[in-house]
């Protein structure tokens, strides 16, 4: 009775472990089949639906807006900055001659959806800051505007030399979730001082659509290396080419690209999960001891 009472006990347990790891796997298989969101420790807002009709954004950085940043845009797009650990967005769209329609969404909701008309431009106090939108030329197709923090402007001290180069390496070029893009970004300054850059990112996708764009400014002294994250990247699988650029000095640049893929995570990959290596130790563990307990009560009947 009391051999029959340990074998239902082990068999109890090795069941336990074989259904805890049933459902671990089958858990882990749908996980792969969606597409991988970003996900972030900043405040969330409830975005409204117009963002999904966007073809195209412009990531700014608080630095570009201090010096304000100037597009044309030739479609629906929309710029995005952070302020106050929260994701501001300004949309430009309904395009017409001398006219445009704008959108800003902040704090979860729409605050301001109305035409704005060559020449004219809206301030939006958000916190402590003030950006400025303005719209200098618009017609069906096209719209020229400039998106800056009111009341900033480039110091008249600044040096801009004329020497210049970049170099881009991505960390990975095959990846499995868009948050999981970096690149080391190298900067080369042959000049004799410090040079202010603006730094253009784009993300390009094999129909040669330019899919996501990200400024920054930065002052080079001479060599300097820094790791850039795609933290808002939100794209589908498929090829992808990173091409980052910089304009320096007189209306100069140089620009440098890396191609990467975005693929589903492939089933191999589970062998790399570390409750997957656990519970097959569990398993092996219960199985030596059902096998040498069944051997044991063998060896008693006779």
């Amino acid at each position: 009775m009391k051999n029959t009472g340990k074998f239902e006990i082990s068999e109890t347990i090795i069941k336990t472990i074989i259904i805890i790891l049933i459902i671990f796997l089958v858990k882990q298989s749908i996980a792969q089949e969606i597409t991988p969101k970003i996900i972030t420790t900043q405040p969330q807002e409830a975005v409204p639906g117009i963002l999904n009709t966007i073809e195209r954004f412009y990531e700014i950085s608080k630095k570009s807006l201090e010096i304000g940043y100037n597009v044309t845009l030739n479609t629906d797009a929309a710029f995005q900055t952070t302020i106050g650990q929260r994701d501001r967005y300004i949309v430009a769209s309904n395009f017409s001659k001398n006219k445009i329609n704008l959108i800003f969404l902040g704090n979860g909701r729409t605050v301001f959806n109305q035409p704005l008309k060559i020449n004219n431009y809206v301030i939006f106090k958000i916190e402590e800051q003030n950006l400025q939108f303005s719209l200098y030329s618009a017609n069906e197709t096209h719209a020229k505007v400039e998106l800056k923090l009111f009341e900033q402007e480039i110091p008249k001290n600044v040096t801009y030399l004329e020497l210049f180069d970049i170099k881009v390496k991505l960390t990975k070029s095959t990846i499995y979730s868009p948050m999981d893009l970096s690149a080391i970004i190298e900067f080369i300054n042959f000049g004799e001082g410090p040079s202010r850059i603006r730094i253009v990112h784009s993300i390009i996708d094999s129909n040669q659509k330019e899919v996501f764009t990200s400024i920054d400014e930065k002052i080079v002294e001479t060599n300097e290396a820094i790791l850039k994250n795609f933290n808002t990247l939100d794209i589908p699988y498929g090829e992808y080419t990173l091409r980052t650029t910089i304009y320096y000095g007189e209306n100069q640049e140089a620009n440098s690209e890396e191609i990467f893929t975005l693929k589903k995570v492939p089933k191999t990959q589970l062998m790399k999960e570390p409750l997957f290596f656990i519970g097959i130790i569990l398993i092996s563990f219960a199985l030596v001891i059902f096998f040498k307990k069944r051997k044991t009560d063998n060896t008693n009947l006779y």
